[in-house]
């Protein structure tokens, strides 16, 4: 009882010493007057001794005490109301209680509540342990738990300082004082915060010790909801003002009464000395403290001062600034980071990346950000940050470097980054003046030289690539006879032909006034392969160029000296530029219009390719190509002559008979064919007409065979009708298409077919079995036969594959209702082979070779 009374006693001088209370006698108020009508007032209660608690249906403990005085004396009626803290702070709030007494008020609950001006009560906080826990400052806390009360003072005060002082302290929200002590009897948690009055008490009772660790003394209030009850609040602010100036009222009586003993006792004489000790002490203290203050006051505005001026600064800067934390959430951002992000900073705090980045980059960025975070070294790289919803990304030069505490542990990272927008627009425009040319927008020589030197550094892939100048001859004589403007419309329009005949990969380029390049890449492997390409290229190239110009008022047309090489027969990119040039000097020296190669056997494939090309058109307008009819045959009783397909040939006054296999791949790729087929179309028909005399062939059809290109080109169809018009035995003119027509548009050969069959024309599929027509297409087309061809019928007596392919190409015929004839039948054992797979018609050297007209018509 002594222990708990010295105690107590210790409690409240202490306590009058810090909060300046004057202890004094206490004697009665006299009570002022009650209003005439008695007002209900609803008193939320928690359990907090010797503060506030519960005697029955009594309100008591010094805020109790306090309020019933105060309720006597203006006529209210008090109707108390148990809550726990947290559940009484909301139902003030919601207005389900009119009165919460103990309230410390803050910024937060003075915007929530409404509190009178005089405190009811001034106390401090403190932290409770267990015997042997050490806890002497704060700095103790850290890695420590401690029990608050939720939504306490306590809990905002030690929450504020573990960030401040960067304490890990794990605070554990309780629902009252009591369970707090209790969670730390049972080792649930290493101390408690409470206030002075109700430590005091657990102290004295319990084995708990008080702490030096005193913090947060508080004015305490009584608190309503806000906007209401406004004449309570007037009521306890006179009361307390009364109260409070007379030394003997019943307040300091009221607070006697709870922070001492009721009996009397006798304090030792020790006791007082060390009283008057701690008193010397605590006015040191409060000096100290004060200077102090005043101190960190000085200190904390100048720190301010600066902070603003730092912060002023960061703002004007023109860069993003951040920090962020290990777990890459920002903690810090300037304000160009916030208009970045289209808000304010307090929005962005708290936030990352991916909140804000379009996934790619906020992928990339966590990536980076890592990186700065494992290493702990400074990473300085170009980024390309594309935001949310947008299409473009802003380019950023980011500098990033790590943020260590005192003990070199890395707590985040600091970043500043540039938009370097500007900048990449200018380094564009000055890359565009260095490796372009200004007038045509095409590479220029610098751009060539780079890229070809880069090409033969690499060591790879330089083989499959060719270079092509392209000179435009004479053209002097534009800028001399039309003008400059005319000459610079001439350039810029070949540089758009030029462009419109490339290819992935490809670059055109303009070396010097009018020379232009060609930078081929991506062409085949093979040597054979490439060759055929190139010259197929260079051939659409030349064709594309050589068609008229229109310069203003004025048709132009130029030519073109062309030189070429691969990259594979120079050693390096000076030898090839070197030999690619000598190449179009040797085409201008020739007289322009001509196209030079490096390599001499290619060189000279060309120039039989361009030879024959050049002959071709001169045959075909001085009537050299004839068609050869090879007759067809039938075998009933005996064989029959039931047709002819029309063969074209070319006999040259110095060339000699020139085969099928070279001029019509030449007339395929220089666009004469639609003058070849016009020309055998007329011919055959002419051999219809005369064969309608003789005896022997007057009932027979003429075939003549239609590429995919023709069968394609417009006038077919209607060259074809005209002829059908014109001419009453043109009806009996066969067709013969190849399956690769089929394989192309199949339904609109469909359509083409089914509409010259109704004009009398016959179809025959030629060369069949060596294509991949579908055979759900085949049903549907008007074919009159399907003709085996000569590669299968060659190895017949050889080769039992060959022979189930005939058989089945005889049985699908067969089921189809569809004449079959074989190709290429040499010797009488293929015939025989034949008739006994099925097949009676014949076509080939054994029964006739391809004749002139006058020749059957002899027969």
């Amino acid at each position: 009882m002594k222990r708990s009374a010295s105690i107590a006693w210790l409690s409240v001088i202490a306590a009058f010493l810090i909060i300046g209370l004057p202890l004094a006698q206490v004697i009665t108020e006299q009570s002022p007057s009650s209003s005439d009508k008695t007002k209900q007032v609803r008193v939320g209660v928690y359990h907090n001794p010797p503060k506030l608690l519960l005697e029955g249906e009594r309100i008591s403990g010094i805020h109790g005490d306090l309020l019933n005085y105060i309720a006597e004396q203006n006529d209210w009626q008090l109707q108390p109301v148990v809550c726990q803290w947290q559940q009484c702070l909301q139902w003030l709030e919601s207005g389900r209680i009119d009165l919460l007494p103990d309230v410390a008020a803050n910024e937060s609950r003075r915007q929530r509540f409404d509190f009178h001006e005089e405190p009811a009560l001034l106390s401090w906080s403190q932290l409770y342990a267990l015997p042997r826990t050490n806890l002497v400052t704060l700095m103790d806390l850290d890695k420590r738990s401690v029990a608050v009360l939720e939504s306490s003072v306590q809990q905002g005060y030690l929450r504020q300082i573990a960030v401040q002082f960067e304490i890990d302290i794990r605070l554990v929200p309780v629902s009252s004082y009591d369970a707090g002590f209790l969670a730390l009897e049972q080792g649930q948690v290493d101390a408690v915060a409470t206030n002075q009055f109700f430590g005091s008490q657990k102290v004295a009772d319990t084995d708990v010790v008080m702490t030096p660790i005193m913090f947060l003394p508080s004015q305490l209030y009584f608190a309503t909801t806000a906007e209401k009850n406004s004449e309570l609040l007037s009521a306890i602010d006179a009361s307390l003002n009364q109260l409070k100036n007379q030394s003997d009222s019943a307040y300091y009586a009221i607070i006697e009464h709870w922070n001492g003993n009721a009996e009397k006792i006798q304090v030792p004489i020790w006791l007082w000395v060390t009283l008057t000790a701690v008193t010397l002490v605590s006015l040191l203290l409060l000096a100290f403290s004060w200077l102090l203050k005043k101190s960190i006051r000085e200190k904390t505005h100048a720190l301010q001062e600066s902070e603003s001026r730092l912060e002023t600064i960061l703002n004007s800067v023109d860069a993003f600034i951040f920090i962020k934390d290990r777990d890459l959430k920002y903690q810090y951002v300037n304000r160009k980071v916030a208009d970045l992000f289209g808000g304010q900073p307090e929005d962005v705090i708290g936030l990352k990346d991916q909140d804000f980045f379009e996934s790619t980059s906020a992928e990339q960025l966590t990536i980076n950000d890592h990186q700065v975070l494992e290493t702990g070294r400074r990473l300085a790289q170009y980024e390309l940050n594309k935001l949310q919803g947008e299409e473009q990304g802003v380019p950023i030069w980011s500098v990033k470097v790590p943020l260590k505490n005192s003990q070199g542990e890395i707590t985040g990272l600091c970043g500043i980054c540039t938009d370097i927008s500007e900048y990449e627009q200018l380094k564009s425009q000055l890359r565009q003046l260095a490796y372009f040319d200004v007038l045509t927008g095409l590479a220029n020589r610098r751009w060539l030289l780079e890229d070809i030197h880069s090409i033969y550094d690499a060591e790879q892939g330089a083989a499959s690539n060719a270079l092509v100048l392209i000179d435009i001859d004479k053209f002097k004589v534009v800028n001399d006879s039309l003008g400059h403007e005319y000459g610079d419309e001439l350039l810029k329009t070949v540089a758009v032909r030029l462009e419109l005949e490339l290819r992935h990969g490809d670059t055109a380029g303009r070396l010097a006034s009018d020379e232009f390049f060609i930078l081929l890449k991506q062409l085949p492997d093979n040597v054979q392969q490439r060759q055929n390409l190139l010259q197929q290229r260079l051939h659409d190239i030349r064709e594309r160029l050589g068609e008229p110009y229109r310069l203003s008022d004025v048709e132009y047309h130029a030519s073109f000296s062309f030189g070429a090489g691969f990259f594979a027969e120079a050693e390096s990119a000076d030898s090839l530029l070197k030999t690619v040039d000598l190449a179009v000097a040797k085409a201008k020296a020739n007289g322009g219009n001509e196209i030079q190669f490096f390599d001499p056997a290619l060189q000279q494939s060309f120039n039989q390719r361009h030879y024959l090309e050049t002959e071709l058109q001169k045959a075909i307008k001085a009537g050299q190509l004839q068609i050869h009819l090879q007759p067809q045959f039938q075998l009933t009783d005996q064989l029959n002559c039931t047709g002819f397909e029309a063969l074209l040939r070319w006999y040259h006054p110095q060339l000699g008979q020139v085969s099928p296999a070279q001029f019509i791949p030449v007339a395929e790729n220089s666009g004469l064919m639609p003058q070849l087929h016009s020309l055998v179309l007329a011919q055959a028909i002419d051999a219809l007409e005369q064969l309608q005399h003789h005896p022997l062939y007057s009932d027979c059809v003429v075939a003549i065979n239609i590429s995919a290109g023709q069968f394609k080109q417009d006038s077919f169809l209607p060259e074809l009708k005209k002829a059908v018009q014109q001419s009453p035995v043109a009806h009996k003119l066969e067709l013969e298409l190849t399956e690769s027509i089929l394989v192309d548009d199949s339904q609109t050969s469909v359509t083409i077919m089914k509409e010259l069959n109704h004009l009398g024309l016959q179809f025959s599929l030629d060369d069949f079995g060596t294509g991949y027509s579908s055979l759900s297409y085949l049903k549907r087309l008007p074919l009159k036969q399907l003709k085996i061809d000569q590669s299968f019928v060659r190895d017949l007596m050889n080769d039992d594959n060959d022979t189930a392919i005939v058989r089945t190409i005889i049985a699908l015929a067969n089921s189809l209702q569809l004449e079959v004839l074989a190709e290429g039948v040499e010797t009488k054992e293929e015939q025989q082979k034949l008739s006994e797979l099925g097949c009676s018609r014949y076509q080939g050297y054994l029964l006739g070779r391809p004749q002139p007209l006058a020749h059957w018509l002899q027969q």
